[in-house]
This record gives C-alpha cells, structure tokens and sequence, in this order.
C-alpha cells in the first residue's frame, strides 16, 4: 500500500471538495494523512508561511510516507522556499519521496527535485472538484507514474501528438529531461536562487486565466531574462480561458457645441469602440509563441493535453522524454 502525506502549502483549501478527493484516494487503496494545518485558514492561506513550511518539512522528514501530496494550488508556495533552503541539510538526510501537485505548487516540484533528488509528478490535486471524476486514462497516467517513481512498475508508455508551432530546419528530433509547469510560477522564480533550471532540457508550460497580452510579456520576460537559453524545445500544455481582451477607446470626436471635458470623462456609448482587433485566443497564442521559436530557434510543439483544464494528464519530472520533428513526445 503506498503511503501519502497531504500539505496545504498555497491557497485555503475548499473543505467539501478536498474530502471528496480523499476519499477517493482512500478508496483506491491508497494510505493517507492529512496534515492538521491542510484546513486551516490565515489571510490568503491555510496558515501563516513559516507554519505551512514547517508543516511541509515535517512531512517531508517522515519515514512512514511514501509521498506527499500538495492539496491544491492558488498562491504562496514560493514564500516557502527561504525556509526549505535553510532545512536543506536536514532534509537532505531523510528517505527520498515523491512530491505530486501542479500550478503553483510547480516551485516546490523544481526545487525538491533539484536540491534533493526527488522524484517530482505534475498532477492533479485532491481539492480539484473534478479530482473524483477523472476519466480512466488521467487516473491511469498519474497513478502508474507514481507507482514508477516509487519503484513498484516498470516505465510506464507515456505517449502524445503534438502540432509544432515552429520548426527549425535543423530540428530532426531530441531526448531530454523535461521541467516546467506553469508559465507564472516559473516566471516569477526568474532571478532568484531557486530559479528554475531548463538549459539543456525540454521546457513544459502550462496557464490558466491569464489575459494573452499577459502571456506574451511573460514570455517575453522569459527570453529577455534567460530563461530559454539552451533550451532544447518548448512544449505547451492547456492554456485554460486564456483569452484576448481590447482596451475600448474614442472613435470620434465631440460634436459642435459639446462640452470637451464633460465628453472625456463620460463620453457617449457611440463615440467609443475598441482599440484594435480583438483577435481568436487561439491565432493570439500562435502569435506569441510562434514568435518565441523564431527568434531564439527553439522548436515549440502545443497539444499537449496537460495542465488546469479541460485536460489533466500528469508528467513526471526530471525523466527524459524524446520529441520528434512530426510531434510524437513520450517517456
């Protein structure tokens, strides 16, 4: 029976749906413990940083666990890092687990994989509402991953087409260890000393709610900050209600005998209209990344049905994966 431990270390926890998750966890076998601080509540989070640490921390020093399940996701993983960095010789002492969790829990999969050797799973969390409801193959695609990081299976058949947004003329195919997860987490770790390390690696993105304009500066941020040098290729997950949004402006001007500043500060529905072209979310996110492959001769593939939505498909991290020039990528 494999043994999970469950940590809040983001977001307040939604009681109703996070039992719901256990229980099903508990009703496919699995052993699990749920950390006292998971339903608490402090301002934006189950509890206070420094108490959220110490309770992932204690999880993680614990011989009776085999992994540790982060309970979902939302904001605050990060505020943790300073406390796991000062615990790190500490931590290095205890048996090596398998860390699961996505979005904003992609910090902590960087940073125990890295600085601990862990074993690290980009999967859906118990407090997804839908957690229960996963269809057979998602279900499959994290459980036999984690069962693989633990040693019990053989490497489990990983398989998916991806459509290539951009091709280098050189590109033929590549095998690498694949990093990454979600664009404004591994973003906002640029520049830190936990800074995510994808040089020499496959780079996986994935968003959720984020305005495309967004998006593009974020990746723009990326590249500028170095954040894809040496990267072997790029490929995007579920970009989940990433759309274009149009700021409005005037379209004409005040009629004569009109008031100037009463027209500025409450101009007529007639007089305004939008700025630009709102363009489709999906020819806006071509655009953008089109363009990352272009000029830094990245091969980009999208497709990947991993992420917030609609698809939740789960990777292991740090494994090699091979990418060929007609999208077949696996493990």
């Amino acid at each position: 029976m494999i043994r999970i431990g469950i940590v809040a270390t983001s977001s307040v926890v939604p009681k109703v749906e996070f039992e719901i998750g256990v229980t099903f966890l508990r009703s496919k076998g699995y052993s699990v413990d749920v950390h006292p601080k998971v339903l608490g509540e402090f301002m934006f989070y189950p509890a206070p940083d420094a108490e959220r640490a110490e309770a992932l921390i204690e999880t993680a020093l614990r011989k009776d666990l085999d992994a540790l399940w982060c309970a979902r996701g939302g904001y605050g993983a990060t505020h943790l890092l300073p406390h796991l960095n000062r615990a790190k010789a500490k931590l290095k002492r205890a048996p090596k687990k398998t860390l699961l969790g996505y979005s904003d829990a992609t910090a902590l999969l960087e940073w125990f994989r890295v600085n601990l050797g862990w074993k690290t799973i980009h999967a859906p969390m118990p407090s997804l509402r839908t957690f229960s409801l996963l269809p057979e193959n998602e279900w499959q695609s994290v459980e036999s991953l984690l069962r693989y990081s633990l040693k019990q299976t053989k490497s489990p058949k990983v398989r998916f087409s991806l459509k290539a947004l951009h091709l280098p003329k050189e590109f033929k195919s590549v095998e690498a260890p694949l990093v990454g997860g979600n664009l404004f987490v591994w973003n906002s770790l640029l520049g830190t000393k936990d800074q995510g390390k994808a040089q020499g690696k496959i780079l996986f993105l994935e968003e959720i709610s984020e305005n495309l304009g967004r998006v593009n500066r974020m990746m723009h941020h990326l590249e500028q900050a170095g954040g894809l040098k040496g990267v072997k290729a790029l490929v995007l997950g579920d970009f989940l209600d990433c759309v274009d949004t149009v700021p409005s402006c005037l379209v004409t001007g005040p009629k004569p005998g009109v008031d100037l500043e009463s027209f500025l500060r409450q101009p007529p529905k007639d007089a305004t209209g939008p700025l630009r072209t709102l363009h489709s979310p999906e020819d806006a996110f071509d655009f953008i990344f089109k363009g990352v492959g272009e000029r830094n001769r990245i091969p980009v593939f999208k497709g990947l049905p991993v992420g917030h939505g609609p698809n939740h498909h789960s990777l292991l991290l740090g494994e090699k994966y091979g990418l060929s020039r007609n999208g077949k990528f696996g493990l």
